[in-house]
């Protein structure tokens, strides 16, 4: 059995390098992939549409969707700046869509797979901030906004997010507290996004795995008969 797992791609346009790039590596595991899974930032951004996406997300939905035609099962774990995606994952591509956290029994090994942006528990104000932004409001206000417009304000807000200074830094004293946790929930593994920076560890012998970005990094952890290993795409 082999999956592969990718995190924080932030796709925008289809012409921009790391969404070229992750183009031409899923062309690569086309009929190689038992399982895909997705945790979180996938895209810069999604709104939850019923009957329709915006086309600069189409390439790599046609991408999910010929893996998930060729028999590799789709896994989404929603982020902070992709999430209501339930509807037409499910329905289109027969994605399972993990909301927040979820253990996933996959190739004799329970997995606990989360974005990671939940792990600071201290960050009150975000915690708050992003329960507003999965509101039974705001789904009803996406609803009523054409996409276009959507569109225009969806983007304006990731740009003013782009100009915050993100230092990386390691993320170890914040992750490995919440790996603990999920480990003692019965996990005997566990993998995250969110942080844009690649860890590979263990606790107690069980493996901890912070994906890194698909920014500059193409960074993915690959599983092949219960082994992990992470890795970087180059094309």
């Amino acid at each position: 059995m082999r999956a592969i797992f990718i995190a924080d791609a932030h796709l925008r346009h289809p012409e921009d390098n790391n969404y070229t790039r992750l183009l031409e590596f899923l062309d690569q595991q086309q009929g190689k992939l038992d399982a895909l899974f997705l945790l979180g930032d996938i895209f810069e951004f999604w709104v939850g549409y019923r009957h329709s996406v915006f086309s600069e997300h189409l390439p790599l939905l046609s991408r999910l969707q010929q893996l998930a035609d060729r028999g590799c099962r789709l896994f989404y774990v929603e982020g902070n700046h992709d999430f209501n995606l339930g509807d037409f994952f499910t329905r289109a591509l027969n994605c399972t869509v993990v909301t927040d956290q979820q253990i996933i029994d996959w190739d004799q090994k329970n997995i606990f797979i989360c974005h990671g942006d939940l792990a600071d528990s201290r960050a009150k104000s975000y915690r708050l901030l992003r329960t507003f932004w999965r509101s039974s409001f705001l789904k009803i206000i996406a609803k009523i906004v054409p996409p276009d417009a959507t569109w225009r304000i969806g983007n304006f807000l990731c740009d003013l997010s782009r100009k915050k200074i993100r230092r990386l830094h390691d993320p170890s004293p914040i992750l490995l507290p919440y790996a603990k946790q999920a480990l003692d929930q019965g996990a005997d593994s566990f993998v995250c996004g969110h942080f844009h920076y690649p860890l590979r560890t263990d606790i107690e012998g069980f493996p901890v795995v912070a994906l890194g970005d698909w920014i500059g990094q193409f960074s993915y952890l690959e599983l092949i008969d219960g082994n992990f290993e992470l890795k970087s795409f180059q094309s």
